[in-house]
C-alpha cells in the first residue's frame, strides 16, 4: 500500500472567464486521484489569469506554499498536465531543482512516466517543458500577428473598451467594429467642451462625483449585467462604486480614441503608409476639437496645491509680499481659560519651513485675507455679466505632416544604411517612400484655418456665478486665471497687514463682459493697507520709494 502523503493540488488556467470550467475539472480529476491514494491534501492552488510564463514563486495562489514556511506543509504536489506547472524550460528546470532540494515530490496525472527523480526522468521532463516553451512562444506570435492585423485593418483587437465606445459585430460577423454608446459618447463631448472653455478637470470630476455619474469602467459592468449573452458573474457585472479623478478626466481626454483613432501603446496607430489608422468609422470628438482639447489640459499645467479636507480659498492663491513664496491655511487649536478649545485660522509664509530666507514673513487671519479679497474681486466685476471663453478649433495639420516627414526621414536613412538591399525589401521601400510622398504632399495642400475664440455670456452676473461656487471650485477659477493675492506684514508703519489683489486674467474677461480698454486699464490691482503708487503706476514717478518686486511685473 502507498504511503500516505500530503498532497498541494495544483490548478492553473491562463484566461479564466465566468464561463469557463477548466479549474474545476482539474481540481476535480486532482481530488480523485488524491483520493484513490488516500493522500490528505494540504491544500489546493488556483491561479486564475495566471499565464505559464510567470514563474511559480511570483504567481498569488502558488507563491505563498513555497516559501520557507508553505514548504512544511506539503510533501507532494500534483497537476493534470505538465504545462500547468510552466510553459517556461528555465523556469520549470529551475523549479524541479528546488523540489529535488527540499526533498519533495512532483506528479503528472496525464503523463505516469514522469519521474524526477532519475536523470532520464528528468531528460524527458525537460524535453516536454521545451516543447510548451516553443508553443508559448508560437501562441504569442499568433497572437501578436492577429491583433497586428485587426489594427492595420481599424477593427477593435481586444482589451480595455475605449471610452464612450461599445464593440459590435463588424461587417462581415467575424470581428468586432467599435461604436458610439450614446450616453457616454454625449458625456464625452460635454467634458470636452467644458475643459476647453477654461473648466478644470478637478472641478469636472466633483461634479461627476456629485451627480452619481457611475466611470466608465462601472457603467460597462452596468451594461454586461443588462446583457443576457454575457458574463453573469457578479464581480464583472456590479459596479464598483469607483470615483472619478481629475487624473482619470484627463487620461480619457488625452487619449487618441477620442478622435476615433486606433490606439497602440498610448499612441495614435500609424500604417505601413503613414497613415492614422481609425478605429471607427463614427469618431466622438474631430480631430481639431481633441487637438484643441488636449492643449487645454496641457495649457493649465499640474496643479501643486495640496488638498485637504478643509478648503481654504485662497491656498495656492497668496503669496508673501515680502519673498514671494506660496502661503498656506496653518489652523492652531487653543484651549482657552473656560476650557473651550477655539481654533484659529492663519495664512502663513512658507519660506522659512521650506529652508528659505525671508526678512518679514507674512501672516495674516484666513477670514480676513479672504474678506478684503472678495471685496476686492466683487467690487470691480460683481455686477456684470459672467462670460466664459469657447475657443472653435481651427484646422491644421502640421502634427500629422511632421509625424509623416519623421517617418519619410526615418526610411531614408534606413535606405542609406542598407537595410533594404535585397531585390524585394528594395520593392518594399520604393513603394513606401511613395505613399509617404504622396501622403506629405496631401497634407502640404490643405488649408491651414486658425482657430476662433469668442466670449459667451452665460446668463448670470459674475456675483452670482461666485455666489454658486464651492470654496474648491472657486480656488479652481482662481489659480486657472493667474490670480494672486501679495501680503505683507506691515506694508505702511504702524498698519499691521497690507494686500494687493492682482486679477490676471480676469481683466480679459472684464474687458469681453463690456468694459472698455480704457476702462479696464489698471484696476486689476487693488491695494488694501498699502501705499498708493504700489498699485498705481501712474504715481511711480512722483515717489522715491521702491515698489515691491513682486509688483513691478504685474
Amino acid at each position: 500500500m502507498a504511503e500516505t502523503q500530503r498532497a498541494l493540488l495544483a490548478a492553473r488556467i491562463s484566461v479564466d472567464t465566468d464561463e469557463s470550467t477548466s479549474i474545476p475539472r482539474q481540481l476535480e480529476k486532482l481530488h480523485t486521484w488524491a483520493q484513490g491514494l488516500g493522500h490528505d491534501v494540504a491544500g489546493v492552488v488556483e491561479d486564475r489569469s495566471v499565464s505559464g510564463s510567470v514563474d511559480l514563486p511570483e504567481r498569488p495562489s502558488m507563491g505563498p506554499w513555497l516559501t520557507e514556511e508553505g514548504r512544511e506543509e506539503w510533501d507532494v504536489l500534483a497537476v493534470t498536465t505538465q504545462d500547468r506547472l510552466s510553459r517556461d524550460d528555465l523556469h520549470f528546470m529551475a523549479f524541479v531543482k528546488n523540489v529535488l532540494d527540499w526533498g519533495k515530490t512532483l506528479v503528472v496525472l496525464d503523463d505516469p512516466s514522469f519521474d524526477i527523480a532519475t536523470e532520464t526522468g528528468r531528460l524527458i521532463a525537460y524535453a516536454k517543458a521545451t516543447q510548451a516553451a516553443a508553443e508559448l512562444r508560437k501562441i504569442r506570435q499568433r497572437v501578436a500577428d492577429a491583433r497586428d492585423y485587426l489594427r492595420r485593418n481599424g477593427l477593435f483587437a481586444g482589451g480595455h473598451t475605449p471610452f464612450g465606445y461599445i464593440y459590435a459585430d463588424s461587417p462581415d460577423g467575424r470581428h468586432y467594429v467599435l461604436m458610439p454608446e450614446a450616453k457616454y459618447a454625449k458625456l464625452l463631448k460635454e467634458i470636452s467642451e467644458r475643459v476647453r472653455a477654461g473648466v478644470s478637470t478637478n472641478q469636472v470630476a466633483r461634479e461627476l462625483n456629485a451627480k452619481g455619474v457611475l466611470t466608465w469602467r462601472d457603467y460597462l459592468r452596468e451594461l454586461r449585467g443588462k446583457d443576457p449573452r454575457r458574463r453573469n458573474g457578479t464581480a464583472l457585472t456590479e459596479p464598483k462604486g469607483t470615483n472619478w479623478s481629475p487624473q482619470v478626466v484627463q487620461r480619457i481626454l488625452k487619449h487618441p480614441s477620442c478622435a476615433g483613432f486606433l490606439a497602440y501603446k498610448g499612441e495614435p496607430y500609424e500604417d505601413d503608409q503613414g497613415n492614422l489608422v481609425m478605429a471607427t468609422e463614427y469618431p466622438i470628438l474631430t480631430n481639431a476639437e481633441w487637438q484643441a482639447t488636449v492643449a487645454a489640459i496641457k495649457s493649465r499645467g499640474v496643479s501643486d496645491i495640496r488638498r485637504t479636507n478643509q478648503a481654504s480659498l485662497l491656498t495656492g492663491v497668496a503669496r508673501c509680499g515680502e519673498c514671494g513664496a506660496r502661503m498656506f491655511c496653518h489652523r492652531l487649536k487653543k484651549t482657552l481659560a473656560t476650557g473651550e478649545v477655539k481654533t484659529y485660522r492663519h495664512y502663513s509664509c512658507t519660506a522659512r519651513s521650506k529652508g528659505m530666507p525671508c526678512s518679514s514673513p507674512a501672516r495674516i487671519p484666513e477670514d480676513l485675507l479672504n474678506d478684503v479679497f472678495e471685496e476686492a474681486l466683487l467690487s470691480r466685476l460683481g455686477e456684470l455679466p459672467e462670460v466664459v471663453k469657447v475657443t472653435e478649433p481651427g484646422e491644421d495639420h502640421t502634427a500629422e505632416l511632421d509625424q509623416v516627414t519623421a517617418r519619410l526621414l526615418r526610411l531614408e536613412k534606413d535606405y542609406e544604411n542598407g537595410r533594404y538591399d535585397e531585390p524585394e525589401k528594395e520593392e518594399s521601400y520604393w513603394r513606401m517612400h511613395g505613399n509617404l510622398t504622396r501622403k506629405q504632399k496631401e497634407l502640404k495642400a490643405k488649408p491651414v484655418r486658425p482657430a476662433v475664440t469668442r466670449y459667451v455670456e452665460t446668463g448670470l452676473t459674475w456675483a452670482q456665478k461666485w455666489g454658486g461656487m464651492r470654496t474648491e471650485q472657486r480656488r479652481d477659477y482662481l489659480t486657472g486665471r493667474d490670480v494672486r493675492v501679495y501680503v505683507w506684514k506691515q506694508a505702511i508703519p504702524n498698519v499691521a497687514h497690507g494686500v494687493v489683489v492682482s486679477l490676471g486674467d480676469l481683466k480679459q474677461l472684464a474687458h469681453a463682459a463690456g468694459l472698455d480698454a480704457a476702462s479696464v486699464e489698471g484696476w486689476q490691482m487693488t491695494g488694501w493697507n498699502v501705499p498708493a503708487h504700489w498699485t498705481n503706476p501712474e504715481l511711480r514717478e512722483f515717489v522715491t520709494e521702491e515698489v515691491p518686486e513682486v509688483l513691478k511685473v504685474q
